[in-house]
């Protein structure tokens, strides 16, 4: 069996786990990798000529904070640039990452830490674009459950074992004083799915993001911690890809980022128009939709961009349940040169998106 077989189970089962730091020691990070997009030779927004004329995205869309792969396609803003994508929506984050490495996709919207650790593998794979970066959801949970004491012995939805969700259950319980070992940790799906089996009993308590707190507040739900105030360095979703494919398809890799960045932009220059698409993606009135839109400015990241020390973050918190990656260097896991290419041709301008 090769180490791409053994270690891939547990790449997808660790992946995106970031909750509360671990004491392990951080590596002293070394340089970031040197930039993999193609040499500057406009700077008036123009992009290159991609290498494919269509390409597989994997991307799990359960909320407004991962919508912009999908927000692209129905936008035509891939078109526009020379790329027929087609968008395969996984039920969580750790199927879309599973499909990426195992080559079924392209690439994938997916969190940082299945890349920080795909660098154990034979298949590693880098992050070149981040839409969120800090965690907003509440640990919600039914009405009998009042307080953190409450909730020892008692079932916690996520979306998969390792993924986003699973992260902010950890760091959730760490905020109320309990750990995994008090509660029971289900994975039912995505938010959509955690939201309904709140609802219907099977599960007690779930992270949902805060964006839908008036709404679970309405129907009797308790809000146990708010984790949108804690601020932390929290690297959710964004493109990424295999090493070997990025380094075969720079042009491709930057017109994905490139389509990525306006889709993130429309949030803020059009949410009336974004909300009409998330309305029909997401199967709701379309006036929810544009509150859901309008409430998502203040958690994404409008440029896309992240910092070093988000991924750091995410490395000690894997370790919890993967003591290895502390020997990976987590700046081998990230890009910035695709957004950096972006601004120095004056894309980034062109949409009128403003830089960090």
């Amino acid at each position: 069996m090769s180490s791409r077989s053994r270690l891939l189970p547990v790449l997808v089962a660790a992946g995106m786990i970031l909750a509360a730091c671990s004491s392990a020691a951080t590596p002293v990070p070394t340089v970031a990798p040197s930039p993999t997009a193609a040499p500057t030779k406009t700077t008036d927004g123009s992009l290159p000529k991609p290498e494919l004329a269509a390409l597989k995205l994997g991307a799990a869309i359960q909320e407004m904070s991962q919508f912009a792969p999908k927000l692209a396609e129905m936008a035509g803003i891939y078109d526009k640039y020379g790329i027929k994508v087609s968008v395969t929506t996984f039920n969580a984050d750790g199927d879309a990452l599973q499909a990426m490495l195992s080559g079924q996709t392209d690439i994938g919207s997916v969190g940082a830490g299945g890349l920080i650790n795909s660098q154990l593998t034979d298949t590693p794979a880098t992050q070149i674009t981040v839409q969120k970066v800090k965690v907003v959801d509440g640990l919600f949970c039914s009405k009998d459950i009042k307080t953190a004491a409450d909730m020892k012995g008692k079932s916690v939805a996520v979306s998969t074992l390792g993924g986003t969700a699973h992260a902010s259950v950890l760091l959730a319980l760490d905020g109320l004083k309990l750990t995994e070992k008090d509660v029971v940790v289900q994975a039912v799906g995505g938010q959509a799915v955690r939201i309904a089996a709140l609802k219907g009993g099977s599960i007690a308590c779930a992270p949902v993001g805060m964006d839908q707190a008036t709404d679970l507040k309405a129907l009797g739900f308790n809000l146990l911690i708010d984790l949108s105030k804690a601020d932390l360095p929290y690297p959710a979703t964004g493109l990424g890809g295999l090493n070997t494919w990025l380094k075969k398809n720079p042009n491709t890799a930057l017109v994905m980022a490139a389509a990525n960045l306006e889709a993130q932009n429309m949030i803020w220059t059009d949410p009336q128009k974004v909300a009409g698409y998330w309305a029909t993606y997401a199967q709701i009135d379309a006036a929810k939709a544009l509150t859901l839109v309008t409430g998502s400015q203040d958690q994404l990241q409008r440029s896309l961009r992240w910092t070093l020390g988000s991924f750091q973050f995410t490395q000690k918190v894997m370790a919890i349940v993967t003591p290895g990656i502390m020997t990976v260097d987590p700046a081998k896991a990230m890009d910035l040169s695709y957004l950096q290419k972006l601004e120095d041709i004056g894309f980034y301008k062109k949409i009128n998106s403003p830089l960090p």
